[in-house]
């Protein structure tokens, strides 16, 4: 069987204090690809790439449909991680082709701008996220090698070619 495949760029975004805005879902139809439900949990702003778009303007899309915050208002890096992994959304079994993009904002206040049909039903709040709030968190943050990586990402360190991060791998506390 094949199970489709959904192409979608994650979005870095960190403010002035160098804290990443994650989103909060709690959604019982996504699943792990075994159809173990794990509970609510945290995740990077982004989402599915667009017939014709690009990688930027899907970037700027996703921030803006589900921050508010403007593109004029954003710097955009460079895309720093990829990965892959399986899950079940809506009843069906999808592959996850994933890449992260790193954007910088001085802009704090973040909600809700136009969400999707899905975000409104389980998207839970917007928060800002220190590395050491990461680190210590009894939440599910996706993904979970986030506290591993994200450090040299706000020193400025990127890698000199995109690295790919074990995006299957689940959290410590599950």
């Amino acid at each position: 069987m094949n199970k489709p495949i959904r192409s979608s760029i994650k979005v870095i975004l960190l403010n002035d204090k160098d804290e990443l805005l994650l989103m909060c879902a709690d959604d019982p139809k996504t699943t792990s690809a075994d159809g173990k439900y794990l509970g609510k949990f945290w995740f990077t702003v982004g989402g599915q790439i667009e017939l014709n778009e690009t990688i930027e303007e899907t970037a700027y899309r996703e921030i803006y449909e589900e921050t508010s915050i403007k593109k004029d208002e954003i710097d955009l890096g460079p895309i720093v991680w990829f990965g892959e992994f399986d899950l079940i959304l809506n009843g069906v079994l999808t592959r996850l082709k994933q890449r992260f993009i790193v954007a910088k904002t001085k802009q704090i206040n973040a909600y809700l701008k136009n969400p999707t049909p899905w975000e409104k039903k389980v998207v839970k709040e917007l928060t800002w996220f220190s590395i050491d709030e990461i680190k210590n968190s009894k939440e599910i943050i996706y993904p979970a090698l986030l506290s591993k990586y994200l450090p040299d990402i706000i020193s400025g360190n990127y890698p000199n070619e995109p690295i790919e991060i074990d995006l299957a791998k689940l959290p410590k506390n599950i």
